[in-house]
């Protein structure tokens, strides 16, 4: 790997897409990676950063033909000059594929990886109308231990998308602190995940200011477009809303 430094500027940047590479988008209708890079320029958005799922253990098996990939994302970028093209993945990290996942995208020739959290180990069962937010973040926590580089950890507050019950930064204090301070030490950047039309964001104002007097910087916007519809998606209030908070 030779991840771009976590102090690029990713403004005016989709820094998280996906595109037919990805298995659920894929079976959405995901657009060919020209026309996603098309759909980019018209939404005036200066570039973009491609990050397909590698989910190991999930998707009934399925991992991208990594040559095929970087093939098709590197003729983009050849064709597509006037763009800032970065190639990279989600990893989703697991503590049960952990060490598969390392070994799988060591030597891949990356240049942004985010690491994120779709699934996770319930050692216990949580009282019934509790959501299970506490062992999601003990999940993300461990992520950040991960045996692989990565610049960005993705959407905290994911599990909120399936649960109306919010994922409160004082209810959570002491994982989230060590998150964020785990975060900050090491330079790892925070993604702010506009995948949502309304508030809350992933994540919330209340991490998000925990996060700022920790010493953490501006967070970087992704969509998490599936379709292109959804390129760019919010970036304006999301920005406006990033901006109240970091200046």
């Amino acid at each position: 790997m030779k991840l771009i430094p976590n102090n690029t500027d990713l403004t005016n940047i989709d820094c998280h897409i996906h595109s037919p590479f990805s298995p659920d988008a894929k079976g959405c209708g995901a657009d060919e990676p020209q026309i996603i890079a098309d759909k980019v320029r018209a939404k005036g958005l200066r570039g973009f950063i491609v990050t397909d799922h590698v989910d190991v253990g999930y998707w009934n098996g399925y991992i991208i033909d990594f040559d095929k990939y970087f093939d098709a994302w590197r003729k983009v970028r050849d064709d597509n000059p006037d763009l800032t093209i970065y190639i990279g993945l989600e990893v989703g990290f697991d503590i049960r594929h952990a060490s598969e996942t390392a070994k799988l995208i060591k030597n891949l020739p990356l240049e942004y990886v985010i690491n994120s959290v779709h699934n996770w180990e319930h050692p216990v069962p949580a009282p019934a109308g509790v959501p299970p937010y506490l062992t999601y973040l003990q999940a993300i926590r461990q992520s950040l231990d991960a045996d692989y580089e990565f610049n960005t950890i993705g959407h905290i507050g994911f599990l909120e998308r399936y649960i109306n019950t919010p994922m409160e930064y004082a209810e959570y204090k002491d994982i989230m602190d060590d998150i964020i301070e785990t975060a900050v030490a090491r330079g790892i950047r925070i993604e702010e995940n506009t995948n949502s039309a309304l508030p809350p964001r992933q994540p919330r104002e209340d991490f998000l200011r925990a996060y700022k007097a920790a010493g953490g910087i501006k967070p970087v916007l992704g969509s998490d477009a599936h379709t292109s519809d959804k390129i760019g998606q919010h970036f304006a209030e999301a920005d406006e809303f990033l901006n109240k908070i970091f200046g």
